[in-house]
């Protein structure tokens, strides 16, 4: 991935020139040439506010073969936040694209290293860039080049165009079907093992090595700064369930700070934005076949149950959440089992299935509070009502 700063970062679409998209591709692509470039504008999805994504295909040649590259350039927009929120919040969007040049820039090589490494000989096309062998970090989008302008503080990730390959988010903020919440689970089963792998390599915590990934101090001031939105959600909730009085009293007492400590073993690399808005899946004749998770300008270093209540808590229905829960998180539990293996002895290796269930109920506390501060995005629905409801009888609430 291209990361130098002699390549110029593009304000608007105009700036997208054959040269400059050539210069992007060179390092993953040797030899390439791009002679013309076709903007298509902007296809950005969902309801995400900070980021123009615009379209765009290359034409050029390769190794003597004619090319077309379908992508996209995900740029830093400072106007669109305005036109929803009633301040600008400039600061933390140069922040959060900041996590994302890094991870970008900087965790996911040695991933890929590492997943290189743990992947199994297998033959394989190599043209076929899809295959889980040649591709191992098959749920995060490819990036080609990314990048900050220190004068403007417009960022750039030059992303393959995953709607060109039939991706695409739930219409209207669905909830997830039980199959695609198994593909959900899938992928970050292996963001999680293969996070591991890198850890017990570097020696080093994860988040020591990256200044991108956020910390339980960090997410304590993140909690700080989101009380009061969390508050007047709460408040949102009780005026759609005016029945609920016992509940919502509750909820207004719960202590939003996380509970972990930094030197758990196993605490691991999540994606921690894992809504309906950033997962991508692609369909067969309308049964979800892959997934893409997209979005990772938040990536975090806490346990895997957090990410897991997130999923559920925000993306599942409540006949998924009660009669295939188990299930999706007995499917996580292998997938994760199968990438770490057992050439090495670690805690998440020990890590059995009951103890990630009874670690999922008990932090479905962090789903909770993560959906109701998403309440803008994610409305309370009486899915959500009867979520809360067995999560209270958990004991939780």
């Amino acid at each position: 991935m291209a990361t130098t700063t002699k390549i110029d970062i593009p304000q608007s679409a105009e700036h997208i020139s054959p040269y400059w998209v050539q210069q992007v591709l060179q390092k993953d692509l040797p030899g390439v040439t791009i002679t013309d470039v076709h903007v298509k504008g902007s296809i950005s999805q969902g309801k995400g506010i900070m980021s123009d994504i615009i379209a765009f295909d290359a034409v050029g040649t390769r190794n003597g073969a004619s090319q077309r590259y379908s992508l996209v350039a995900k740029l830093t927009d400072f106007e669109r936040p305005l036109k929803v929120l009633k301040q600008s919040i400039k600061d933390w969007q140069i922040k959060l694209d900041a996590h994302e040049i890094k991870f970008y820039s900087e965790a996911v090589p040695e991933l890929l290293s590492v997943a290189n490494t743990e992947r199994k000989s297998e033959p394989w096309n190599e043209d076929d860039e899809t295959h889980p062998v040649a591709n191992p970090l098959w749920f995060i989008p490819k990036c080609y080049f990314a990048a900050t302008d220190p004068s403007s503080m417009v960022s750039v990730r030059v992303m393959d165009n995953l709607k060109s390959q039939g991706f695409s988010i739930k219409a209207n903020g669905q909830p997830l079907s039980r199959e695609e919440m198994m593909l959900a689970a899938g992928a970050l089963a292996q963001l999680h093992g293969l996070s591991h792998h890198l850890e017990l390599r570097l020696g080093v915590r994860l988040s020591e090595k990256y200044d991108c990934i956020m910390t339980v101090s960090d997410l304590s001031a993140m909690m700080t700064v989101s009380a009061d939105h969390y508050q007047a959600a709460v408040k949102e909730f009780a005026a759609t369930f005016p029945d609920q009085a016992d509940l919502v009293a509750r909820l207004e007492k719960l202590d939003l700070q996380p509970h972990f400590s930094e030197k758990d073993p196993r605490l691991v690399l999540n994606h921690a934005d894992c809504y309906v808005n950033n997962i991508m899946f692609k369909y067969a004749e309308d049964v979800p076949t892959d997934v893409r998770l997209v979005d990772w300008q938040t990536p975090r270093y806490q346990p895997p149950t957090y990410e897991l209540a997130m999923l559920f808590v925000c993306n599942a229905s409540w006949d998924v959440f009660h009669n295939h829960r188990d299930a999706i998180l007995a499917h996580y539990h292998h997938k994760l089992q199968n990438i770490l293996g057992t050439n090495e002895s670690s805690a998440l290796q020990s890590y059995t299935l009951e103890q990630l269930k009874a670690d999922f109920k008990a932090d479905c506390l962090r789903g909770v509070i993560t959906r109701f501060i998403r309440l803008m995005i994610l409305p309370a629905d009486p899915d959500l009502l009867r979520i809360l409801q067995e999560i209270h009888e958990w004991g939780v609430i």
